[in-house]
């Protein structure tokens, strides 16, 4: 089913995009063809709870028998949520895996809770309370995994590609792994979700950097939001870890709404629960397009939490531009850059926009190599992706939690210090009868094109 009305084209209109508590206005040029999909509001349609839903995944797995009909009398288990760059309500639901866990014989002393950092800072104790609740975090052990120190790594192996699989060393010990998160759009691995709380969620930060490289790989695929796990090498990369861990892995992921409500959940064996996760995902997040567009709105809305997450609505509405498209972005970014390091200032983005597109899609990771030297695996392909916008798009952003020094540093977008400025610019780079898509929630969904 289409939880999607038929999107509509106005000739002129003023627009509104979330932004915080409140709304930011914004005035379009009346010669634009705008296309405004609409999301269906889901949230009253006779709505079970969120516990109910994330109940009935539980009871009903795909692929595997429940937690609850297991024997894990003295069996390890390690439960990886995802971390607070996601917004997965997990504190709604964290309970019912921890009865189902105990349903099944394990007891508390040996089950164990890591956050899928990848290489991001490290959660504080609240944090983690927050994320799983309280009263859950009270009952069982936790650590946050270090993607930068091998005395906490365990080999696994690789993959078909030549991916070196080191993950934390909590999971050869484990009996059964929970991978708790979400399935949203991602830049990368298509969809979240599924395997990727396990790599590269809790794995070795090298293991991670050869993984990531891929993007820089033939056919030089920067953007894979939405594409499909079987023809997607990224996905399919990090999904042969499966074979690879002797134990158990069991998911838990959640679908949101508009509202950031809990509208589906899908649990079971790591790879069947993903696929129909993915499939529901299309319906709720994936805005059906008629044609690429020549500029795309986006706000970051609901992923505000800094720079890099915010930046999420950027990726995502990619897939409905045209070649040289222009992007107006809207990005809260509540705690600014965060903990991604000051870069370097570049040179003049014009005159780095120039070179890129001399030195070809094939040589942007080769050239950054030589700009850039020393940057650790986040800060590498960050870069590079930045780069690789900075060669196809034009991009207007308003993001007014970042300094000017900050902005200068970063240096691959055109600032604009009020919001209808980004709008102003970007009209300046289009023909007066653009097609303009318009991406309210960017954060958390996507294009389907026709």
């Amino acid at each position: 089913m289409n939880l999607f009305k038929t999107q509509r084209k106005v000739p002129a209109m003023e627009i509104k995009l979330p932004w915080g508590q409140s709304l930011t206005t914004l005035q379009l040029p009346d010669t634009w063809h705008v296309h405004m999909p609409e999301r269906v509001d889901i949230s009253g349609q006779n709505r079970q709870s969120c516990a109910d839903i994330v109940e009935a995944a539980l009871a009903n797995p795909e692929g595997t028998g429940s937690i609850s009909e297991k024997n894990l009398s003295n069996k390890r288990v390690l439960i990886i949520v995802d971390d607070n760059t996601r917004p997965t309500p997990a504190h709604e639901f964290f309970h019912l895996i921890f009865q189902h866990l105990q349903q099944a014989g394990a007891d508390a002393k040996n089950i164990h809770v890591m956050p899928a950092l990848g290489i991001h800072t490290a959660m504080r104790r609240e944090e983690m309370a927050e994320k799983i609740g309280e009263e859950n975090l009270n009952k069982i052990n936790w650590s946050n995994p270090d993607a930068f120190d091998p005395a906490t790594h365990h080999d696994f192996g690789t993959t078909g590609r030549g991916t070196p699989v080191r993950l934390n060393r909590e999971v050869a010990a484990a009996d059964l792994i929970v991978l708790v998160g979400m399935i949203e759009p991602h830049l990368w691995a298509g969809f979240g979700g599924g395997m990727k709380n396990l790599f590269p969620g809790v794995a070795a930060a090298e293991a991670i950097g050869a993984h990531h490289g891929m993007i820089a790989e033939p056919p030089y695929l920067f953007n894979r939001v939405g594409m499909a796990p079987d023809e997607n090498t990224f996905r399919r990369d990090l999904e042969e870890t499966r074979d690879l861990v002797p134990g158990e892995i069991f998911v838990v992921n959640v679908l949101l709404d508009e509202n950031q409500q809990i509208a589906a959940a899908f649990a079971g064996e790591a790879l069947a629960a993903h696929r129909k996760g993915i499939e529901c995902n299309k319906n709720i997040a994936g805005i059906s397009l008629p044609h690429p567009m020549d500029a795309v709105i986006v706000n970051s809305h609901p992923m505000d939490i800094n720079f890099k997450q915010s930046m999420k609505c950027v990726g995502n509405a990619l897939p409905a531009l045209g070649p040289g498209g222009v992007i107006m972005g809207f990005l809260r970014a509540a705690r600014g850059l965060d903990d991604i390091p000051l870069p370097d200032k570049p040179p003049p983005l014009s005159v780095l926009r120039t070179i890129l597109k001399l030195v070809g899609k094939s040589n942007v990771m080769g050239f950054l190599n030589v700009m850039k030297k020393g940057l650790n695996v986040e800060e590498r392909f960050l870069t590079y992706y930045s780069m690789r916008l900075i060669r196809e798009y034009r991009m207007f952003f308003h993001v007014p939690s970042l300094s000017e020094k900050e902005i200068r540093h970063l240096g691959f977008f055109h600032a604009c210090g009020r919001p209808q400025e980004a709008i102003d610019r970007g009209a300046a780079k289009l023909k007066k009868d653009a097609h303009v898509a318009v991406f309210p929630d960017g954060g958390a969904t996507f294009p389907i094109m026709k």
